[in-house]
């Protein structure tokens, strides 16, 4: 299938996905074991959430206050037609003057979207955590499927373009991962942007019934499903931590505003230990773009360990969005 977007914000595939089975479900290989969601095990731990939350090392961060900003990707999608830029109006910034707005614009329901790459390899680490803030516009409405969020990828050699045009296809496992923490209004039976989730690639991934392998929705259990207030800030953090080689010891996790979102255990990323964490995206990218729908991107940051949100007053607050409930 033919997309012009990253592999990992191909939408064509969510939508055939979705079409066929029940969010976070696909027909599960015999061979395949699904990942183990313990959330509330973790929370209910202190010692497991200590760890999980321990600090590491801060190997990039960006607050949009400069034009230099900008070098720090290595592919903005929609720079020269001015959907994607940094602006300096201090009521659209998280902090300071400065954000990334990016803006998926009509299209006549045709895909549109705008993001930024950035690559971190190309040695690459086994365990990273994105944090950033993103606000989406007060008339955001995406019709029901986009892939607006940050996301994390693993690849495997030195080119920082490895992986994507792959929608729709399982990673061998020595070639690829990635996880975006994103939103869905489950076919507007919530109102925009939706819940969050994962949206996931693996080598062990469910397969949908058509016979591909569109990006499994990792999510917390139905009754935590949270829906972010449009116009609104939040600090949202997702961590991927890599198996060890022939062991399904992977891990993926989620907080939004300081609490522990989504916790997954027993993942097997990859069989290859050449496949590690070497890039992330932020972006906005809307399959049927009936009208314009912009977000802003803030206060970016890259860990070997957990961030959390800026400043000691935010630091797990836990404020969160709605809980996702049904219009219907």
């Amino acid at each position: 299938m033919k997309c012009d977007q990253p592999s990992f914000i191909c939408l064509a595939g969510l939508l055939l996905l979705l079409a066929n089975a029940a969010p976070g479900a696909g027909a599960q290989d015999a061979a395949v074991t699904a990942p183990r969601l313990v959330t509330a095990e973790t929370r209910s731990n202190p010692q497991a959430l200590a760890e999980l939350q321990k600090p590491g090392k801060i190997f990039f961060e960006d607050d949009f206050e400069s034009d230099a900003s900008l070098k720090n990707y290595f592919e903005i999608r929609g720079l020269k037609q001015g959907n994607a830029k940094r602006t300096t109006d201090a009521m659209l910034a998280h902090t300071g003057t400065g954000a990334m707005q990016l803006t998926a614009v009509a299209r006549e329901g045709k895909e549109s979207g705008a993001g930024a790459t950035g690559w971190f390899g190309p040695e690459g680490r086994d365990r990273v955590y994105l944090r950033l803030y993103i606000k989406y516009a007060s008339d955001y409405d995406q019709g029901n499927l986009n892939h607006t969020g940050g996301s994390l990828a693993a690849v495997a050699g030195t080119d920082r373009w490895a992986g994507m045009g792959s929608a729709g296809i399982r990673p061998r496992g020595d070639d690829r991962f990635n996880s975006r923490f994103e939103p869905w209004c489950d076919w507007r039976k919530l109102p925009p942007p939706g819940y969050l989730f994962l949206y996931t690639y693996w080598m062990e991934m469910a397969r949908d019934r058509d016979g591909h392998y569109w990006g499994n929705m990792l999510g917390p259990v139905d009754s935590e499903r949270v829906v972010p207030r449009r116009d609104q800030w939040y600090c949202l953090e997702h961590m991927i931590k890599a198996n060890d080689v022939g062991q399904s010891n992977g891990e993926l996790a989620a907080w939004i505003d300081g609490k522990l979102y989504i916790h997954y255990q027993g993942i097997r990323w990859r069989s290859s230990p050449d496949v590690r964490l070497k890039r992330f995206d932020l972006g906005v990218y809307i399959h049927a773009a009936a009208k314009d729908n912009t977000v802003w991107y803030d206060d970016v940051a890259l860990s070997t360990g957990y961030i959390g949100p800026k400043g000691k007053a935010e630091q797990g607050s836990g404020a969160t969005g709605t809980r996702a409930e049904s219009n219907k």
